[in-house]
């Protein structure tokens, strides 16, 4: 609400005097007194305006803060949620990797007990190929020396 009347008015405003009317010396210092506590009241409504504006700039201000943090806040649970995302398919990925690695070396194992197991079986043959050939090395050097031992003519050593 507006004050429309201000010190000025009232210390210029005139009064009629009547017979027997007011006496003009405490109808003056009256209104000297009014004009004196509506301008300290209308300097204090100023003072008031400038720092209920003030507050309200503030108040924008920490309005503004707050929502800043707030999306700052949105931010950082998005980021989160993505790099837990992240996290979890570069977990998988990892899982994936090794498990494919651990069937390769499985399988490189078994290649590999099969080709030992081959190489083993040719071993054992060509070990008793050549148990077979010493034997028969060994029987023809017995059967030439059974033949050199037979009793054969005496032979004269004359």
């Amino acid at each position: 609400m507006e004050v429309k009347l201000t010190p000025a008015d009232i210390r210029q405003q005139q009064f009629r005097v009547g017979f027997r009317g007011f006496n003009i010396k405490e109808v003056d210092l009256f209104l000297d007194q009014v004009a004196e506590a509506l301008s300290l009241l209308l300097q204090e409504n100023e003072t008031l305006r400038g720092e209920v504006q003030r507050r309200q700039a503030e108040l924008a201000e920490f309005k503004k803060r707050e929502q800043l943090l707030k999306d700052t806040l949105i931010n950082a649970q998005q980021i989160i949620e993505t790099m837990k995302l992240n996290a979890q398919k570069e977990a998988e990925i990892i899982i994936n990797e090794a498990e494919l690695k651990a069937e390769k070396i499985l399988r490189d194992s078994y290649q590999r007990q099969a080709r030992i197991k081959n190489e083993i079986e040719e071993l054992k043959k060509f070990k008793a190929m050549f148990n077979a050939q010493i034997r028969g090395v060994i029987d023809n050097h017995l059967r030439l020396l059974e033949t050199e031992e037979e009793p054969g003519p005496p032979e004269s050593n004359q």
